[in-house]
C-alpha cells in the first residue's frame, strides 16, 4: 500500500529528466526554467533541480555536503557504517555479499546492481520531498529504473559536436580563471565517451525526433575539429570507430537504437542556444 500511495502522490508532480552529455546545455536549460537546487528552494511550487552530483563526495572537505544529503535519506541503521566506510549506504548489500560485517539495512534491496548508486538518492528525494516541479539533471537515464510507473517527461539533449566542444572549452577556461568554478572543468575524452554511448553516425538523414538532420559531418572534418581541441590521434581513432564514422562521405548523427526509449523526446541544441528552448517549453506544457 505504501508504494501505491507514493506513486499516487507523485502524479501531482511535474517531473522532467534532462539527459545529455556533460556540457550539452543542461545547466543553460535549467537557468531558462529558473530552477534552483532543491536544497536551496523554499517554494514547493517552483522548479527545482535534483542531480546525481548533489549526492557526490565523502569526508570533511568538498564532499561533506553530498555525504550529508545521502545520510539523510539512508536508513538510520546504516548511517554510521556509511560514514566510516566513506561509501553510499544503499550499496551495503554489495559488502554483505562479500562477507563483510554490515549492519541491517532494510533499504539495500532497492539498489539495482550496475546503476550509479547516487541515482537511488535522487529517486528518494523525488519520492519524499515536497517539490511539485522537478528537473532531474543527469548524464544517463538510470532514474527510469528507480521510478517505474511514475510519469516522467524524458528529454534527451543532443548538442552537435562543434557546439559541444566549444562548450567544454569555455567551461574549462572558466574553471581556470574563476575560483568559484575551479572544480567545474571537464575532460574532453570523457565527454566524447558519453557522446558515443548515446549516439552514432549514419549516412541516412534521420528524422528530427531520432537524430540531427541539420548537421552534416565528414570524417576529415571531425578529425580536424578534435585535433583543434587537443584530442590525441589515438583517441580520435577510438572515437570515430565508436560512433561508426570510419569512411569518407557525408554523415549525420542519430540516437543509438539501444539508447532510445519510447518515452525519449530528442531535442537538438542550436548553435545560439536559443531556438531549442522553445522546444523545451513545448514539451513541458
Amino acid at each position: 500500500m505504501m508504494g501505491l500511495l507514493v506513486e499516487e502522490k507523485q502524479q501531482d508532480k511535474s517531473i522532467v529528466l534532462l539527459d545529455g552529455t556533460s556540457s550539452a546545455g543542461k545547466s543553460h536549460t535549467l537557468k531558462h526554467l529558473k530552477a534552483v537546487p532543491y536544497y536551496e528552494a523554499n517554494d514547493p511550487n517552483q522548479w527545482v533541480v535534483i542531480g546525481t552530483d548533489d549526492f557526490s563526495g565523502t569526508g570533511d572537505s568538498d564532499g561533506r555536503e553530498g555525504e550529508e544529503r545521502r545520510l539523510k535519506l539512508d536508513h538510520p541503521n546504516i548511517r554510521q557504517w556509511a560514514k566510516e566506510n566513506e561509501d553510499a549506504g544503499i550499496v551495503s548489500g554489495l559488502y554483505r555479499e562479500d562477507g563483510k560485517d554490515v549492519p541491517e539495512n532494510p533499504y539495500e534491496d532497492q539498489y539495482i546492481k550496475g546503476t550509479d548508486s547516487r541515482v537511488w538518492y535522487v529517486a528518494q528525494e523525488i519520492k519524499t520531498g515536497p517539490w511539485k516541479k522537478i528537473a532531474i539533471d543527469d548524464i544517463g537515464k538510470g532514474i527510469l529504473q528507480y521510478l517505474p510507473g511514475v510519469k516522467i517527461k524524458y528529454i534527451l539533449l543532443h548538442t552537435p559536436l562543434y557546439v559541444l566542444l566549444k562548450n567544454v572549452y569555455e567551461r574549462n577556461e572558466r574553471a581556470k580563471n574563476d575560483p568559484n568554478f575551479k572544480n567545474d572543468d571537464r575532460d574532453v575524452k570523457m565527454v566524447l565517451d558519453q557522446y558515443s554511448e548515446k549516439y552514432e553516425a549514419t549516412q541516412s538523414k534521420p528524422d528530427i525526433d531520432k537524430g540531427d538532420p541539420t548537421t552534416v559531418l565528414t570524417k576529415g572534418g571531425v578529425i580536424d575539429l578534435l585535433q583543434k581541441n587537443g584530442v590525441s590521434d589515438e583517441h580520435i581513432e577510438e572515437f570515430l570507430n565508436s560512433i561508426n564514422l570510419t569512411e569518407d562521405g557525408e554523415y549525420y548523427i542519430k540516437v543509438r537504437d539501444s539508447y532510445m526509449t519510447p518515452e525519449t523526446q530528442l531535442i537538438n541544441v542550436d548553435s545560439e542556444r536559443t531556438v531549442y528552448l522553445k522546444d523545451i517549453d513545448k514539451v513541458l506544457k
